[in-house]
């Protein structure tokens, strides 16, 4: 009988039908040819117009802040009118984002892009989730395809950047309009998979409240609300590792700082990549709780690695880097598979809408990382991320032991 329940059964990838291919494809092309382009994004802004660090730090966080405010009403309008069309909305604002950050000629142009492009995210994300948890029954069958759409994510984030400087190191803005086309192209791939008939169960919309009832259902989701606030903190922790860890190694005066900065990053891919699933088949029967505390104990850890490494040690740093990286492995998967469980149906996607709120934590973390860096030094900012860490770990811990008035789905199996 354990084994009718694996996670890691055929049977249960030879239930994802149509609408779940289309997201789980799509995350692949889309993810792939954004990573193509946009870490050129901040050579090419420095190197053709001048952009100081400020400005680049703003347009980005700015891009953050509106995604994240915008998730919830974009989830809400996807439960109301379908995924399908907030999805095919995304992509047309991607393509015009994308495409016009390649012909953009002024500053000020970028802002505008940028702040289109941070926008145009949740539209996409949040929906393309909620398709998963609409096309199948079986809990499991989605964990499974949560988890998959994840590693997919990751391997366009490792690809990406490789495909990048292969084609266009030169002219990275044709880097752009190829992202832009490539969401274009989705748009018709959306319009043709998702919401078939037979292919998914339509929530029942007489059971959607309006907006603002729909906020107040959620607000008094304590369990949700307490995920929610973690999961913002786990961002800013988890941004310091994009954001001020290669700003310490540069100002460390270690010889070849650009190779270690990549090297980081090439830890952090490779270990996701290759330690997702066997990871997640280990800790599978933990409870989802369970497994997130043990993954944010891991980035905690690694907060503390950071503390105690010599600037001038680049196995140091590799070490510290990859128990995040673990951390991240274990934890950020089941943060998806977690809101897919509290989600009521009809609410789906106003659920995963919410979600778009992780972004502050990004949008705040390398803003306040690289004050605390240039200020009072990076132990600080890693000692208070450690703390942090410890504050998100008893969040999850008081999530776990709240009394949940909620009524969730009941497991439905196909094993």
């Amino acid at each position: 009988m354990e084994q009718e329940q694996s996670l890691f059964q055929w049977e249960r990838v030879k239930r994802f039908n149509l609408p779940v291919w289309t997201v789980l494809v799509g995350v692949l092309i889309a993810r792939t040819s954004y990573f193509m382009a946009w870490p050129f994004l901040i050579v090419f802004l420095y190197q053709d117009y001048g952009a100081s660090a400020v400005e680049v730090g703003g347009m980005l966080a700015l891009s953050a802040v509106t995604g994240s405010l915008t998730g919830l009403y974009s989830g809400y309008l996807s439960d109301k009118f379908g995924r399908k069309w907030i999805m095919v909305a995304g992509c047309l604002i991607a393509f015009i984002a994308y495409t016009g950050i390649g012909l953009a000629t002024q500053v000020w142009h970028f802002y505008a892009l940028i702040l289109l492009a941070g926008f145009m995210r949740p539209l996409i994300d949040g929906p393309a989730k909620a398709v998963i948890g609409d096309a199948l029954s079986d809990l499991k069958d989605r964990e499974l395809a949560l988890n998959i759409r994840y590693f997919l994510l990751n391997i366009g984030a490792a690809v990406g950047p490789l495909i990048g400087v292969t084609l266009a190191l030169a002219q990275p803005q044709l880097l752009f309009i190829a992202t832009g086309v490539t969401h274009l192209l989705y748009s018709g791939w959306i319009l043709f998979g998702i919401e078939r008939k037979g292919s998914f169960t339509k929530p029942d919309l007489s059971l959607l409240p309006n907006f603002r009832q729909t906020v107040k259902v959620i607000s008094r989701d304590r369990v949700f609300v307490l995920l929610l606030f973690a999961n913002v903190l786990l961002m800013f922790v988890y941004a310091q590792l994009e954001s001020s860890v290669p700003q310490v190694i540069v100002r460390s005066g270690i010889e070849d700082a650009a190779k270690l900065i990549a090297l980081l990053m090439m830890v952090n891919a490779v270990t996701i990549v290759l330690l997702q699933f066997p990871v997640l088949k280990v800790m599978e029967k933990l409870p989802l709780f369970t497994r997130t505390r043990i993954g944010m104990s891991a980035i905690a850890l690694g907060q503390l690695a950071f503390i105690f490494t010599p600037e001038q040690s680049a196995i140091g740093w590799a070490v510290a880097c990859f128990i995040v990286s673990l951390g991240e492995v274990i934890t950020f998967p089941t943060l998806n598979v977690q809101i897919d469980r509290l989600a009521p149906a009809h609410l789906r996607g106003s659920y995963f809408g919410a979600t778009a709120l992780y972004s502050l934590g990004f949008a705040i973390g390398p803003a306040l990382g690289g004050a605390m860096v240039e200020w009072l030094g990076a132990q600080w900012l890693f000692g208070l991320c450690f703390v942090v860490s410890v504050t998100m770990i008893w969040l999850y811990w008081i999530a776990q032991h709240t009394d949940d008035q909620v009524e969730r789905e009941v497991a439905v199996s196909n094993s």
